[in-house]
C-alpha cells in the first residue's frame, strides 16, 4: 500500500473484510424507527385479549457460557442452549371479565388447582402459539415473530378501588413461558 492511498475500512485493525469501503453502501434502505404503539398480538387460545391488548414484550434472549480454564486467563466460550425471558402481555380487563376468565380457566385446565376434574389430559392440549405482528410506519404488517407452546405461568390479580379520582380502566398481565420464537419478515 502506497503512503498516498489512505486508510480504508479493510485495512484497520478490527473492522472486517467483508464490509465495503464506502459508507454509502453501509446506510440503511429503511430509516422508520420501530412504534412502540404499531403491533398486533395474538393468541390462539384466548381470543378475547387480542382486542383489549395494551402492551406486550419482546422477551430477552440469552446465551449462557462455559469457561475453559488455562494457564492464564480463563477462556469464555458460547454455550450452545439459548435462554428466553418471559412473554408478558398487558390488557384491559372487559366488564365481564372474559379475558381474564379465559386464562384463568387455561391454567386451571393444565395445573390441578382443586381436583383432577377439567384437567387437559393431552399434554399438547395445555400449550398455544401466539404471534406478535409488527406494524410498518403505514400501519402494514412488516414482521411476524411467533410464539411455539405458550402457556400461562402466571395472571395478575384485578385491583377495585372506590377511592379513585379518574376512571381509569383496569388493566391485569399474563406471564407466558414459551419453547422459542421466530422471526419472520412479511
Amino acid at each position: 500500500m502506497a503512503i498516498n492511498d489512505g486508510i480504508t475500512g479493510s485495512d484497520l485493525l478490527g473492522v472486517p473484510h467483508h464490509l465495503s469501503p464506502s459508507p454509502l453502501d453501509r446506510q440503511p434502505s429503511n430509516t422508520n424507527y420501530l412504534n412502540p404503539t404499531f403491533f398486533r398480538f395474538q393468541i390462539g387460545r384466548v381470543p378475547a385479549v387480542t382486542y383489549f391488548c395494551q402492551g406486550v414484550n419482546l422477551p430477552s434472549v440469552d446465551i449462557g457460557e462455559f469457561e475453559q480454564d488455562t494457564y492464564f486467563a480463563s477462556a469464555k466460550h458460547p454455550n450452545s442452549k439459548p435462554e428466553y425471558g418471559d412473554l408478558t402481555v398487558r390488557f384491559i380487563v372487559d366488564e365481564d371479565l372474559v379475558n381474564w376468565k379465559q386464562i384463568h380457566d387455561w391454567m386451571k385446565e393444565i395445573s390441578n388447582f382443586e381436583s383432577f376434574d377439567g384437567h387437559i389430559e393431552n399434554v399438547g392440549d395445555h400449550f398455544s402459539d401466539a404471534t406478535l405482528t409488527l406494524l410498518t410506519s403505514g400501519m402494514n404488517a412488516n414482521t411476524e415473530i411467533t410464539f411455539k407452546n405458550c402457556w400461562p405461568k402466571s395472571l395478575g390479580g384485578i385491583e377495585l378501588d372506590s377511592s379513585v379520582e379518574a376512571l381509569d380502566s383496569i388493566t391485569s398481565e399474563v406471564t407466558l413461558s414459551f419453547d422459542s420464537f421466530h422471526i419472520n419478515k412479511l
